[in-house]
């Protein structure tokens, strides 16, 4: 889309040259004759920079840019200020006020073109920079939340192990973990690649075996509110995912079961079968999701209605949807409050995935 510029001048043969040049570089442009339709159009209008003359009736263009600088939309927006006052005090008086650049009349429609071009460039590296620093603070707060899974498992098992005879019996939950905070150390690039779009290296895993190994790693003797897990109707199957990623989900999911259940409630987990997809669904008995809720919990930093005591920052579904999204599955949630949620996730089977000729290589 081409960049809007609005130019701000109550001169009409000045506005129409402006807009002439700048439409014939390809910028859209809006034309604003006094000080209140220019902070009007900067609050309707995406727009991209600000040509603003300084002899403005009623309003001048200083207090303009004041204004402007001091709202949501215009503090950021390139203003290039443009006068007949070529002395140095208006010019400092100015970019005091937080214009980007000042131009004085008569000016060269060539220099203004250039001014124009170099800030809307320093625009978009700024946006660009922002964009990057938020991405990386989002693959940080990912880090931290799937390593806290990863180190609850490890500190609980580790915990109840320091008091037994025979500690070996938890070694191999605690070596299952470790490896996994492994693997996510390994991969620290994993939610910045999938949210631009990226893919997931896939391989043949039995889902059944998955299923066990996360399960078996939250029966640490340390579960204070004695939930049970119950897997139901489940039989081998071999599935086509990215085996990381998919312990992800169901650790999440299961994590997430947990902390939102009762005392002496149970986690279901059912698996259905499919011609070419399976099926897992984790149903807990827990307080549930508002109904105007449902279509927005899988957004980034989203917590719904009665999670405010239970702490996190609003990744664990979105991290879930994206990684099942990313192996080619789906997934969905029912609820109902005051009786618990149930989230169903889908898996391509590996027998179908073989038969796709789109399909992603080991």
């Amino acid at each position: 889309m081409n960049k809007q510029i609005l130019i701000v001048e109550d001169e009409n043969d000045c506005a129409e040259l402006l807009r002439y040049h700048l439409q014939k570089e390809n910028y859209q442009t809006v034309v604003a004759r006094n000080g209140e339709e220019a902070i009007d159009a900067v609050q309707c209008h995406k727009l991209d920079a600000v040509l603003l003359d300084v002899m403005l009736p009623e309003l001048s263009g200083w207090e303009v840019c004041r204004i402007l600088r001091e709202s949501s939309k215009g503090k950021s927006l390139p203003i290039i200020m443009l006068t007949a006052l070529s002395d140095e005090e208006s010019r400092v008086k100015g970019l005091s006020l937080g214009a980007d650049d000042y131009l004085a009349k008569p000016y060269s429609m060539k220099e203004l073109l250039l001014k124009v071009r170099k800030h809307l460039d320093r625009q978009d590296a700024v946006r660009q920079c922002t964009a990057r620093a938020q991405e990386q603070d989002t693959a940080l707060q990912y880090m931290i939340h799937e390593m806290r899974n990863a180190m609850t498992v490890i500190g609980g098992y580790s915990s109840v192990a320091l008091k037994k005879a025979d500690p070996r019996i938890y070694l191999k939950p605690i070596h299952t973990a470790a490896a996994h905070a492994e693997s996510l150390l390994n991969d620290a690039s994993l939610l910045s690649r999938l949210e631009s779009g990226g893919s997931l290296p896939l391989e043949t895993v039995d889902i059944v075996d998955m299923v066990r190994d996360v399960v078996d790693t939250f029966h640490d003797g340390t579960n204070k509110k004695r939930q049970e897990i119950v897997i139901m109707n489940f039989r081998p199957c071999r599935i086509r995912v990215n085996r990381t990623a998919a312990r992800q989900v169901l650790v999440n999911l299961l994590s997430n079961a947990k902390k939102y259940s009762s005392q002496s409630s149970r986690i279901w987990i059912y698996f259905d079968e499919h011609p070419e997809t399976v099926s897992l669904s984790i149903k807990d008995e827990g307080c549930g999701i508002p109904q105007d809720e449902l279509t927005r919990i899988f957004r980034k930093y989203y917590r719904a209605q009665g999670s405010e005591r239970v702490k996190g920052a609003g990744l664990g579904l979105y991290i879930v949807h994206l990684l099942v999204k990313s192996m080619g599955g789906k997934i969905t949630v029912t609820s109902e409050q005051g009786a618990g949620s149930t989230f169903t996730v889908s898996f391509v089977k590996a027998d179908a995935a073989s038969h796709d000729p789109a399909g992603a290589p080991a």
